[in-house]
C-alpha cells in the first residue's frame, strides 16, 4: 500500500470478491485458523476430517502442525503426498516429507482387485505405499487421526463409518450461491453420519472495510472495480469509482 501510494497512481484496478452488502464471514488469519483447529482437535476423542484447496500448502502445513501438536497422525491422499514430495527441495516452504515423517500416513482407496494390491495403483502412487493405510485402519484408530477428505472421496465414509459426533472442518471459502449443489450434497453426507460441521478459513480476499481502507490510503485518481457483482458498493466509499462495462475501452 505504501509503495502504491508513493507512486501517485493514475488508476487502481481492484478486485471486489468480498465487497458485498452484508459480509458475515469471519476473517481469520492463518494463525487463527491453526488455533481454532487445535482447540477443536484437542477437545475431542473423535476423528476430525478436514478439506481444503488441494494446492493450498499453507493450510496443509497448518493441519500437519495441529495434528503433531495434538499427538495425532495426519492422513493424506496419494495426490497430496506426491505434491508434498515434489516441493521438498524448496526450503522456504518448510514442508514435512510424506515418506519419512512418522506423523504422516497416506490413505489408499480400494481399486480394481479391491485387495490394495500394488498393481492396482499408478507408478507415482506406489512410491508412498510404505505409509499406506486404508479404511479399516482409519475405522479402528479414529481418535488418533486427522484425515483430509475432499468432496470426491466422501464415499469413503461408508467404509470408515465414523463415530457419531465426529468433526468435519471445511477450510475453504463459503459458497457464494445458495444453489451450490456440491455444498448441499456434502452436508447431506455429513448429516447422514451425524458429523459436526465447522467453517475455518483464511481468505485471500480483502473484505469490504479492508478494500475501502486500501483505496483511500492509495488515493488513486480513478478506481476500476473488477471481479465483483457489486460495482455500486464501491461508490459508497470512493467518489473516484469508474463504473465499467464488459467490452468497453476506458482511457486514462
Amino acid at each position: 500500500m505504501e509503495k502504491a501510494s508513493d507512486s501517485e497512481p493514475i488508476a487502481l484496478i481492484s478486485e471486489g470478491t468480498r465487497v458485498v452488502e452484508d459480509d458475515r464471514r469471519i476473517n481469520y488469519s492463518e494463525e487463527e485458523v491453526k488455533k481454532h483447529a487445535y482447540d477443536l482437535v484437542s477437545g475431542t476423542n473423535r476423528i476430525v476430517f478436514a478439506t481444503h484447496y488441494s494446492r493450498d500448502i499453507d493450510r496443509l502445513r497448518t493441519f500437519y502442525q495441529v495434528a503433531k501438536k495434538s499427538c495425532r497422525k495426519l492422513v493424506i491422499s496419494p495426490k497430496t503426498a506426491y505434491l508434498l514430495h515434489g516441493l521438498l527441495n524448496d526450503e522456504r516452504l518448510n514442508l514435512p516429507d510424506p515418506i519419512k515423517d512418522e506423523d504422516i500416513l497416506v490413505y489408499y482407496r480400494k481399486k480394481r482387485s479391491g485387495t490394495f494390491d500394488e498393481a492396482d495403483y499408478h507408478a507415482w502412487e506406489r512410491e508412498f505405499m510404505d505409509k499406506m493405510v486404508n479404511y479399516e485402519f482409519v475405522a479402528k484408530n479414529q481418535r488418533r487421526l486427522i484425515m483430509t477428505l475432499d468432496f470426491q472421496n466422501l464415499t469413503e465414509l461408508v467404509d470408515i463409518r465414523p463415530s457419531p459426533g465426529s468433526h468435519f472442518v471445511y477450510s475453504m471459502s463459503e459458497p457464494f450461491s445458495e444453489e451450490d449443489l456440491e455444498f448441499e450434497v456434502m452436508h447431506n453426507w455429513l448429516n447422514h453420519f451425524k458429523i459436526e460441521f465447522h467453517q475455518l478459513h483464511s481468505s485471500g480476499h480483502l473484505n469490504r472495510e479492508q478494500i475501502s481502507s486500501f483505496i483511500n490510503d492509495i488515493n488513486p485518481k480513478k478506481v476500476f472495480p473488477i471481479h465483483t457483482e457489486n460495482q455500486l458498493l464501491f461508490k459508497k466509499f470512493s467518489k473516484k469509482v469508474q463504473m465499467i462495462q464488459y467490452g468497453k475501452t476506458y482511457k486514462l
